[in-house]
Parts: structure tokens; C-alpha cells; sequence
């Protein structure tokens, strides 16, 4: 096994527009090991969320290889790519992206549903969860009854579900105050 959660050799994305191509991404090579945090800052249009949509299995590349936790992206189905997305990865999303008709420890438990396990499991992991976020008392109410802040919490715990392998983050601390 790697000593490297994500390993990019020479990746290059083009978006096809019309008659013409925009290259998003050129030739990036990145490697980052187990246990790392990274930043990835740039100005508007520079590639930063190509490269985080294919980091995350949301998106392929034109050309080069992308291996995320062992896996090689590049070379897999669409469903084993979205088995790989739902097994390794947990995303913190900038707007949540909470359910709103799921209440926060069912959005917490979404992720695991699709990965199986009892109900039971995946309502103790949740709680776990809102525990560790300090929501322990807010299992019950919608998004919609939520402060920002809290919302936020709840998609970081919904991130964490699966245990998985990478974080990603837009933002993830946008609408916490500093002792959250």
C-alpha cells in the first residue's frame, strides 16, 4: 500500500465547448500522504474545483493517472467509481447540502445507508456523531430549524460517517464561530 492517500501523475482535464477546448487542469502532479492537511488556494477559473471534482470522483480526467487511496479512478467504471466515492470519501460542501426533509440524524446516517449495515449501527454512529459535533439534542429537528452553524456541524458529521479514507471541504468552517 502507498504511503499516499491521493496520487496524481501528469493530470490534465479539458472541458469541450463548442468548437473549442478549455484545458481546466495541465499536466497537475500532487501527492499528498495519510494524515495531511492541504489547502488548495488559487484565484477564480484556476482549477480548483475540477481538481477537488476529480479528487472526489464527481468528474474524470481527459488524460493522467489519479489513485486515491490505492485505487486507480482513472481505469474504473462509473459504478465502481461511485462505490469508491461512497467508501473513501466524505464531503463537506461550502452550502451543506443537507436534505431538508430529513431530520440531522438522518442526514448524518445517509452516507451509510448506501454502503449497508443495520439500522441500528448507522443510528449509533449518528448519534456518535451529533455527539462529537455537540448537537446531541438537535437529533430530531430539520435543517430549516438549524442555525447556520449548526447545519454546518451536521454536514461535518455527515462527512465523518463512513470513516472515510479523505476529507473534502469547501469552506467547512465558513459559519462556525472560532470555538467550533
Amino acid at each position: 500500500m502507498s504511503e499516499y492517500v491521493i496520487d496524481i501523475d501528469s493530470l490534465t482535464k479539458i472541458y469541450q465547448t463548442g468548437k473549442t477546448d478549455f484545458k481546466a487542469l495541465n499536466t497537475v502532479t500532487l501527492k499528498i500522504r495519510k494524515g495531511d492537511f492541504v489547502a488548495i488556494m488559487g484565484p477564480s477559473g484556476s482549477g480548483k474545483s475540477t481538481l477537488m471534482n476529480i479528487i472526489g470522483c464527481l468528474d474524470r480526467p481527459t488524460s493522467g493517472t489519479v489513485i486515491i487511496d490505492g485505487e486507480n479512478i482513472s481505469i474504473v467504471s462509473d459504478n465502481e467509481l461511485a462505490e469508491i466515492r461512497g467508501r473513501k470519501i466524505g464531503f463537506i460542501f461550502q452550502k451543506f447540502n443537507l436534505i431538508p426533509t430529513m431530520t440531522a440524524l438522518k442526514n448524518i446516517a445517509l452516507p451509510m445507508v448506501f454502503l449497508g449495515g443495520t439500522k441500528a449501527d448507522r443510528d449509533r454512529r449518528s448519534a456518535e456523531l451529533l455527539g462529537k459535533v455537540g448537537l446531541t439534542n438537535w437529533a430530531t429537528h430539520r435543517p430549516s430549524e438549524l442555525s447556520g452553524g449548526q447545519q454546518q456541524r451536521i454536514a461535518i458529521a455527515r462527512a465523518l460517517s463512513n470513516n472515510p479514507a479523505i476529507i473534502l471541504a469547501d469552506e467547512p468552517t465558513g459559519n462556525l464561530d472560532t470555538k467550533n
